[in-house]
């Protein structure tokens, strides 16, 4: 797969390279495998709390017919 990136992104990966002694392909693919992480771990949390707010909307009614 090819993907383009911004001139100042692909600067900053060749800087990092050189930096580290790694291959510009080894840096972005571990930049984008911590990117994906990060975000799967935040969509899951999102997700987990949606539902927790779900389940408190739930126990307020039953709440509130029980009064």
């Amino acid at each position: 797969m090819e993907v383009e990136v911004q001139k100042d992104t692909s600067i900053k990966v060749e800087e990092i390279s050189e930096m580290l002694g790694l291959g510009k392909q080894e840096i972005v693919n571990r930049a984008l495998t911590l990117y994906i992480d990060t975000i799967s771990k935040y969509l899951h949390l999102k997700k987990e709390m949606n539902e927790w707010d779900t389940l408190s909307d739930e126990a307020l009614l039953n709440f509130e017919k029980s009064l």
